[in-house]
């Protein structure tokens, strides 16, 4: 099955693979989005009209289309389904896709199923009203799986991980290059909200040695566009510090593409400063000041709050991970460091569940944390890893199922 969205119409359209059109659902589509109306059954089992906001159609188109997706698939195992009888499904059946097949096999929460009821109960009541089907469908979530859906919630939400498509999300919805790349220096990078302020324009002098600032990484890129990572020498002045000393300096990998945004930023963005701090507050004058310790906190959590109000309207894939009120800066440098600890865990053929506090694995995330290897939170801190590659493999295995499944 695909869809598309439709100059010519103004709406989306499904169709089957070889192009020719799923009339209702298109039909449908063409109502809602012209009209932004839904039909509903009042307390007397009278058909009425509800007004409707336009991302709330678009949510119910995309749900409707995951249903249909799925109702393909489900129908190469049915000799008695197929999606071209979809309108006469057995509430029986739609039901058992809500509940059997949302809850507990995709394990999705219960504000993301109400919203599939939503979609399918606005789409069959449509139907039911222009006489296509002689009576509404009736879909709940069943008593005993109302819990599940809320567990399912709770577990989706609460992890210390962000997906690689939830980090890209995030950055998406920001309003500018900086606050963009604010963001992907803890999803990429593994920097805390702090560390941003040790980007420097120019080189500097640590000891006897030299260090590149971002200007000459800038001309490195050029001169090897070849070259994949770039490497950058973060002070421990800029980094948490230690009690009764500073922070540890470390080396931060920035890959090219990364780098190249970073670019971006200074040639169209940032503010003439005499100031060598990379990263600025936004200002047209020339006393732009660099940006406070807890810029790239504060700019997660406007962020995070308008990516929820889009999840809650069902604007985002509905089977991928969920953000929530908790959610913080910090998880972006646990979700690098995780996916670090993975890689490595792969790369030397280490089992996960294996990795010890002493294991060249552990050593190697910490190094790029800015972590001592002896400390005493180590063992804390190596559980979390591994609990956290256990949820990274969760998702992925939901994800692929998904891709599958729904096409």
């Amino acid at each position: 099955m695909l869809s598309f969205s439709s100059i010519h119409h103004g709406c989306k359209l499904f169709t089957k693979d070889d192009l020719s059109p799923i009339v209702l659902p298109c039909f449908f589509s063409n109502f809602l989005t012209k009209n932004l109306i839904v039909y509903a059954i009042n307390k007397n089992n009278i058909l009425i009209e509800n007004q409707i906001e336009k991302t709330t159609s678009t949510s119910i188109l995309n749900r409707l289309e995951q249903f249909l997706h799925w109702l393909e698939f489900y129908s190469n195992q049915s000799e008695f389904v197929s999606i071209e009888t979809h309108q006469n499904l057995p509430s029986e059946l739609l039901n058992n896709y809500v509940n059997n097949i949302l809850i507990e096999e995709n394990s999705l929460g219960e504000a993301s199923v109400k919203q599939s009821i939503q979609a399918l109960t606005s789409y069959y009541n449509y139907l039911y009203h222009t006489g296509i089907i002689p009576y509404p469908k009736v879909l709940r979530i069943r008593p005993a799986l109302r819990n599940t859906a809320r567990s399912n919630t709770k577990k989706r939400t609460s992890v210390k991980y962000f997906t690689p498509e939830l980090r890209n999300i995030l950055y998406h919805n920001t309003e500018s290059i900086r606050d963009e790349l604010l963001l992907r220096t803890g999803g990429e990078c593994g920097l805390r909200s702090k560390e941003n302020q040790g980007f420097l324009l120019n080189d500097f002098r640590i000891g006897t040695k030299t260090h590149k600032g971002l200007l000459s990484l800038f001309e490195d890129m050029e001169d090897n566009p070849e070259k994949s990572e770039f490497e950058y020498y973060l002070q421990g002045r800029f980094s948490k510090a230690k009690r009764h000393s500073g922070g540890s300096s470390r080396k931060v990998y920035i890959h090219s593409d990364l780098l190249r945004r970073f670019k971006e930023y200074y040639e169209m963005e940032r503010p003439e400063s005499d100031s060598d701090s990379f990263f600025l507050n936004d200002s047209n004058s020339t006393r732009a000041k660099p940006i406070a310790a807890a810029r790239a906190t504060k700019i997660f959590n406007i962020v995070r709050n308008k990516v929820m109000l889009i999840q809650e309207k069902g604007l985002l894939p509905a089977y991928g991970q969920l953000l929530e009120k908790g959610h913080t800066h910090h998880i972006l440098r646990h979700s690098f460091a995780t996916d670090k600890f993975y890689f490595f865990s792969k790369q030397w053929n280490i089992a996960i569940d294996n990795v010890t506090t002493t294991s060249q694995v552990y050593l190697a995330v910490a190094a790029l944390l800015g972590h001592s290897g002896s400390s005493k939170s180590a063992p804390t801190t190596t559980k979390n890893y591994i609990r956290s590659c256990h949820i990274k493999e969760s998702f992925e295995a939901s994800e692929e199922i998904n891709d599958y499944r729904y096409g």
